[in-house]
């Protein structure tokens, strides 16, 4: 009854937190195999898969369009249960670029598991250190005089944190995070230019249909919001055994997504997904491409040594 209340308690506080966040700009870099690569949007999933579980991710966006202003986004993540912790404890780097600006991410996580009857609670924070470099030389200003302008190549760096909520089981998983909750600010010269990383909220969830003995179905859905910008992912997958996925989805306002993966006998784990942009942005792009190779595994420690103790009885 405890474990249940505090679960309500804490989905009330990111509920308060996705209605109540202050306006600003700058969104998190987007992922369409966000199934995947939950970690990467909720500290929350820290040490959920019983494993220490690896993944690098890579996504290429709007491929070639003009002036080589396709955003690059690379991510790194490990993370894994710590008994004596009651959890579990993570690392995530994330690299990402664009035109004229470059950021580097790096998250600390640690989480509570709470184990229930039918399902699991995970609760975790993140700290991190956010650092942004922006390129003067390749702005294009009505007013070249502006003394808040960056004229040339400059770098800063802050404090980010961020928090989430995970509930899930066999069949269903339910994630709330707020990152960037302090809306951290890098200020890139005396004048006062500054940018500002708004609080950037989710909302994902996913639920298993069984289809005879070898097929599962699995629709999900993903919000994002930096109470700016609000964008839904909506996407079905369908497993073939216990090996082979495929699926599809739409992004609200984008366009449409196809995607596939496979697990090795090793346990390694691919996939693959394409975006086919739609309106005037599917004109000027050749789509958007994204992939992820993950590992699972465990460490088995070798058995404790007996005590020898020798006596003169057997010298």
């Amino acid at each position: 009854m405890v474990r249940n209340r505090l679960g309500k308690g804490f989905a009330a506080l990111f509920l308060f937190l996705f209605w109540s966040s202050a306006v600003s700009a700058q969104q998190e870099p987007k992922w369409n195999q966000y199934m995947f690569n939950d970690f990467f949007y909720n500290p929350g999933v820290t040490g959920s898969r019983n494993a220490i579980s690896t993944m690098v991710a890579s996504r290429y966006q709007w491929v070639n369009i003009p002036e080589n202003a396709s955003p690059r986004t690379t991510c790194f993540s490990i993370h894994a249960p710590v008994e004596f912790l009651r959890g579990g404890l993570g690392l995530l780097v994330v690299q990402d670029e664009e035109y004229f600006n470059k950021s580097t991410n790096v998250r600390l996580n640690y989480a509570l598991r709470i184990p229930l009857r039918t399902f699991s609670i995970g609760i975790g924070v993140y700290g991190g250190m956010l650092q942004t470099s922006l390129d003067g030389t390749k702005f294009r200003p009505e007013n070249p005089n502006d003394p808040l302008l960056v004229a040339t190549n400059v770098q800063a760096t802050t404090f980010d944190l961020g928090a989430g909520l995970q509930l899930y089981s066999k069949k269903w998983f339910l994630n709330l995070a707020a990152n960037h909750l302090n809306e951290p600010a890098l200020q890139f010269n005396t004048t006062g230019s500054t940018l500002t990383y708004a609080r950037n909220l989710f909302a994902s969830a996913g639920y298993q249909i069984p289809l005879g003995k070898y097929f599962r179905l699995t629709p999900s859905v993903l919000f994002k919001t930096n109470n700016s910008v609000q964008q839904l992912d909506y996407n079905l997958m369908l497993s073939i055994g216990t090996r082979l996925w495929l699926g599809g989805g739409y992004s609200q306002n984008d366009g449409v997504v196809g995607m596939f993966g496979y697990r090795m006998r090793n346990g390694v784990r691919f996939g693959y997904s394409f975006s086919q942009h739609l309106g005037d942005l599917g004109t000027l792009t050749n789509g958007s491409h994204e992939a992820f190779l993950g590992y699972d595994f465990t460490l088995k420690l070798p058995p404790k040594p007996q005590r020898r103790i020798l006596t003169p009885r057997y010298f």
